[in-house]
């Protein structure tokens, strides 16, 4: 029988569990986006008072959630728990077993508890749901431990700040100084990934359907232009790649699940499509065709920056690892013009004028990203020939590059023809590398050429 009930709380000692639920006025879609994304979870996860940091979060059965909790003021030391999921249903349930963990995140004995979050539609559409979170105790004297450490208080005040959150306008962006940068609430679409992260898109335009990906430091909203032009002979798919937008960002990255996010979206599409990007978002849609054969009917690549030979600085061998260490220090500013000077080689007074652009802000927002896209990029910019094995793609490649280009951008395409069978080469006279974002007009004319034979 039950001991005690408050507030949304019950203690049952019958079972050994403490359960706590809360009621939301927003969806379930909303509510699974808060529980599974580690940049989400920081901003309401623990009591007031107190700071979570997400180390890992995997959300796969098997996949492991690290964070710690930290009082603001410092009063008490940190708490660090690893949990295992062990049940995942997209949208309906999480089921983890947590336990508390030692500074080298290993157990430090105090056992294990599992716990189990539901999460039920209360409403129509995307309005409405209860979020409901039973954890369980091995035993009695475990159970009443926790209830004189007023775990179930935690429980509900997190909730509550989850309500909080939950509560934002749909449009607002989340707090810059978060983790891993800020998320966008939207009333876009979504699908659900292989590994169950939410990523949401835009589908635009009647005809084959080709995909559009964007590239770094930018959400979806960044190839609206190209988008648009080529939805007057295309149904176009545009979508937030994972830690942009209003998707997901679970932890740690994993550049092969941007692939299954490709992979979701062709099947949205209707179960084939063609892909298309610019410039760093080329190494993604390359390793995407190769790794879903059959599935991509084309692929047109614009300027992708691949650096093949001495003629240019290859990238720094710890580029990576630099960004990753930046933004976790929370120096998002400074990753953006490490990025800025070190990879586009653009000359450090110039960055002043820069910042005065609202565009600044987004990339800084994004500054995550660039370690993204630097580890799907590695290998392909160090100065040396492209690997002769990592793609294998029978579906026809147009790479083209502006008229205005530069000469390594045009060499690393020739590059690209000689390790494909069936690459062709284009120009875009008069264009430079920021065409598919200032000229999509041009862009998708040499699109539609290229893949539908027309002009």
């Amino acid at each position: 029988m039950s001991a005690g009930s408050m507030d949304g709380i019950t203690i049952d000692e019958s079972n050994n569990t403490i359960r706590v639920t809360r009621a939301y006025a927003a969806g379930v879609d909303r509510a699974w986006w808060a529980w599974t994304d580690a940049e989400a979870i920081s901003r309401w996860w623990g009591p007031e008072g107190w700071v979570a940091t997400v180390y890992e979060m995997d959300v796969h059965p098997g996949g492991r959630w690290r964070f710690q909790l930290a009082p603001k003021d410092g009063s008490a030391a940190p708490v660090r728990t690893v949990a295992t999921y062990t049940e995942v249903v997209a949208r309906a349930e999480l089921a983890y077993d947590d336990t508390f963990a030692d500074e080298a995140w290993q157990s430090d004995g105090t056992g294990v508890f599992p716990t189990t979050v539901t999460f039920t539609s209360t409403g129509t559409g995307c309005t409405g749901c209860t979020v409901d979170v039973v954890a369980s105790f091995p035993d009695g004297p475990a159970l009443r431990r926790a209830v004189e450490l007023q775990m179930a208080e935690g429980y509900a005040e997190a909730l509550d700040r989850l309500g909080r959150l939950l509560d934002e306008p749909r449009n607002r962006h989340a707090d810059a100084s978060s983790p891993q940068g800020a998320k966008i609430m939207s009333d876009l679409p979504a699908v659900t990934s292989a590994d169950g992260t939410t990523i949401a898109y835009e589908k635009i335009g009647s005809g084959p359907a080709i995909i559009v990906v964007s590239n770094v430091a930018e959400d979806h909203t960044g190839v609206a232009g190209i988008a648009k032009a080529l939805s007057e002979d295309f149904t176009v798919i545009s979508f937030d790649r994972r830690g942009r937008g209003a998707s997901g960002d679970p932890q740690p990255y994993d550049p092969a699940r941007e692939i299954d996010d490709i992979a979701a979206l062709i099947d949205i599409a209707g179960g084939s499509a063609a892909l298309t990007s610019g410039s760093g978002g080329c190494g993604l849609v390359l390793d995407a065709a190769t790794a879903l054969p059959g599935k991509v009917t084309g692929l047109y690549l614009y300027e992708p920056p691949f650096i093949v030979s001495d003629s240019r600085p290859p990238a720094p061998a710890d580029y990576v690892e630099h960004q990753e260490a930046l933004v976790a220090a929370g120096r998002r500013d400074e990753a953006v013009e490490y990025f800025m000077t070190e990879m586009i080689r653009l000359p450090a007074e110039y960055l002043a004028m820069m910042k005065q652009d609202p565009s600044w802000n987004t990339m800084v927002e994004y500054a995550h990203t660039y370690a993204y896209d630097g580890r799907i990029l590695r290998g392909l910019q160090d100065g040396k020939p492209l690997p002769a094995d990592r793609w294998s793609i029978d579906a026809p490649v147009a790479v083209a590059v502006g008229g205005n280009g530069e000469d390594f951008i045009r060499e690393g395409a020739h590059a690209l023809a000689a390790v494909l069978p069936n690459v062709t080469v284009l120009t875009l006279p008069d264009h430079d590398h920021s065409a598919f974002w200032t000229a999509p007009e041009a862009v998708a004319r040499q699109v539609r050429g290229f893949l539908l034979g027309s002009s």
